[in-house]
């Protein structure tokens, strides 16, 4: 029988340890094309959160200790590995965050060797997103980001993207491509006489002007040439955004862009006419894609031969599955038995056969094998390896997402996701009138989506009896680019005020206590926290704010010294330069006198996008009119935790400030 107790009081079986140690992050997943053997990458906090690659089937560790899989290309990273023929390509992240190794390495899976450096020793040199040549396999094509001109990581602007090939044989690399500010997803095609990528400049992000080209490949006594003559696939800086490129065969090539109908749908390129055709018979108002924060995630994967697709794309927000016929314009067929809320990594196995990494709504995700049985579009879904081993016991805990819209004047709704306290062992206080105390998280980007996906640290909170609710407000993706674009020139009032109308309107409909509301979130999500409680049109409706990681404290400065794929992105933002006085208005250490709730900062040390140093001037001023204020510096962690000892001590902390400073 259940006992009553207070709200945020109950005990819970969900704990810090549930988090670090009994569920698993899989970063992506790699097919071998000539074994067709399955790799992923699964985060290890507690192995000093490394990132390790894994034998999917074989459920075998194939990277020794202490090399890890990562890259921070752009600082975000992904796409940090590839397979070929039983040789592993990976950027290596060894070392401290001022030193890092990020050397590409080759381990040959067949003889037991320890891996080999295929990249001159020089930790200014990141690497990411690799190809391997279809013909000449001893060239790896990669991008590579170069910090030779910006050593104190101080000045962005001098910071060198390009396109390089690496011989594996002698370990040299040469430039292939260069000239625009950023580069990513680099294909070729079949035969390895073409090769397509995506390009953009600032003050672009790759969802807001990202440009697809193609160009012709050829190889002589070993080097590989990419001609000069470039073909825009699709594209156009600031207004279209083009991106995941694919070849279906040596002259046509799959691509999403959001140029034609607001959303983005596939279409595919004939290079001999140079033209696009539509793959969608009636065009879908869904994204098949989301932004690109990190590399390599792509939503697709062309099936037999290309003869058709297995293609992700957002409803409702999240994710179903489509396939479709890529040999002439049809309707897709949407994939009823498909369960899971968040889909990434798409890649394709075998003819009829593709494998991604997945969550769901209230029980573990994975990595899944999708089969596309014979004479039909059905797919059968097997689970390779599970996030979480099944856990009945734990699985009673689970609050499932309620997702609802909030009206707003203009007619564009906010999308929220409820979670109700929810703990099998305990009940609420009897009295009607008694609502539960509220977190409500913001989440990054601010281009981003929190998705309706299982996630213990907020089932570590519904569990004690917390509610929990997720805004995506105006400017969050999955809704379209004219959804994103709304947060043009908004940012810091659109986002403060949904976060508001929100929690007011699911406290007039009964869901939570709207004088027991804390807000908090990390990166983006903590400028929208931090704006909330001081320049906000109510900086005291919620009663106390956490920075979750990444503080954004002060957007002018930030600018001048933030990484160089977000070095641009606030001036679209803001809608303007930072001499304009709007961004005093919207920036919080200049509003920090307004402070006047209980704040909680929490911040990594090695935070390549948001530096510790404004994180600290704005806790100098800010300690100076919070009733109560807390903090914490975290060595050797950057925009995200990866530490088991970082993850449980900021999930502790956090929970002590609420029930300090909420029930």
């Amino acid at each position: 029988m259940s006992k009553t107790a207070p709200y945020g009081t109950w005990a819970s079986p969900i704990s810090p340890d549930t988090i670090t140690s009994k569920t698993i992050t899989f970063d992506d997943v790699l097919v071998d094309p000539i074994t067709k053997t399955i790799y992923h990458l699964e985060e290890r906090p507690d192995d000093n959160g490394r990132c390790v690659i894994v034998d999917t089937t074989a459920k075998k560790d194939v990277l020794p200790s202490p090399y890890s899989a990562r890259t921070f290309v752009q600082e975000y990273g992904g796409a940090p590995a590839i397979v070929y023929n039983n040789i592993i390509y990976f950027s290596n992240d060894t070392g401290n965050a001022s030193n890092r190794d990020n050397k590409i390495y080759a381990l040959d899976l067949t003889d037991g060797s320890l891996p080999k450096a295929i990249t001159p020793d020089n930790y200014l040199l990141r690497y990411a997103n690799f190809a391997i040549h279809p013909t000449q396999t001893n060239l790896l094509v990669t991008l590579r980001e170069d910090h030779t001109n910006d050593p104190n990581y101080t000045a962005p602007e001098n910071v060198v993207n390009t396109i390089c090939v690496v011989d594996i044989n002698t370990a040299t690399v040469n430039i292939v491509v260069q000239g625009a500010d950023f580069y990513a997803t680099p294909v070729f095609n079949p035969s390895g006489t073409k090769i397509g990528w995506q390009q953009w400049n600032l003050p672009d992000m790759p969802w807001q002007g990202g440009l697809v080209y193609v160009t012709d490949v050829s190889v002589d006594s070993g080097s590989l040439t990419v001609s000069s003559d470039l073909i825009l696939v699709a594209g156009e800086a600031g207004t279209k955004s083009a991106t995941f490129p694919s070849w279906i065969t040596d002259t046509s090539l799959a691509y999403i862009t959001d140029g034609y109908n607001k959303y983005w749908n596939p279409y595919i390129f004939d290079t001999n006419t140079q033209q696009s055709t539509v793959v969608l018979k009636t065009s879908l108002e869904q994204d098949f894609a989301e932004p690109a924060w990190f590399l390599g995630l792509y939503p697709y994967a062309i099936l037999d031969g290309g003869k058709y697709g297995a293609f992700t794309a957002f409803k409702d927000g999240g994710n179903i599955l489509y396939i479709v016929d890529l040999s002439a314009p049809s309707d897709p067929v949407q994939i009823k038995n498909f369960d899971y809320t968040v889909a990434q990594h798409v890649r394709a196995v075998t003819e009829n056969t593709f494998v991604f990494t997945a969550s769901k709504t209230a029980a573990p995700g994975g990595v899944i094998l999708g089969t596309v049985l014979s004479g039909s579009y059905a797919v059968e879904f097997d689970t390779l390896k599970a996030s979480a081993d099944d856990d009945p016991d734990m699985d009673k805990y689970i609050s499932p997402p309620i997702p609802k819209d909030v009206a707003i004047p203009g007619g564009h709704p906010i999308h929220v996701v409820y979670y109700a306290p929810h703990n099998p062992d305990y009940s609420g206080p009897s009295d009607p009138d008694e609502k539960p105390p509220c977190v409500l998280n913001v989440h990054g980007g601010p281009t981003g989506l929190e998705p309706q996906a299982l996630n213990w640290t907020k089932m570590f909170f519904t569990s004690r009896g917390f509610a929990w609710l997720d805004v995506n407000y105006r400017g969050s993706s999955g809704y379209g680019r004219e959804y994103i674009d709304l947060l043009n020139s908004n940012w810091g009032i659109y986002d403060t005020q949904d976060c508001q109308q929100a929690a007011a309107a699911m406290a007039t409909r009964s869901y939570i206590d709207g004088k027991r509301v804390a807000i908090r979130g990390g990166s983006a999500g903590a400028y929208t926290t931090l704006s909330s409680v001081t320049f906000a049109s109510d900086p005291t409706f919620y009663k106390n704010a956490c920075g979750a990681y990444g503080c954004v404290t002060d957007v002018e400065t930030l600018t001048k010294s933030t990484e160089k794929f977000e070095s641009q992105y606030i001036y679209s933002l803001f809608g303007s330069l930072p001499d304009n006085g709007a961004w005093d208005a919207r920036n919080p250490i200049k509003n920090v006198a307004k402070l006047s709730v209980p704040l909680l900062i929490l911040q990594g040390l090695a935070d390549g996008v948001v530096p510790p140093s404004i994180v600290r001037d704005f806790l100098s001023q800010s300690a100076e009119v919070a009733p109560s204020e807390e903090f914490a510096f975290y060595p050797n962690e950057g925009h995200h935790w990866h530490q088991a000892s970082t993850i449980k001590d900021a999930l502790l902390r956090e929970f002590a400030w609420y029930q300090k400073n909420l029930l």
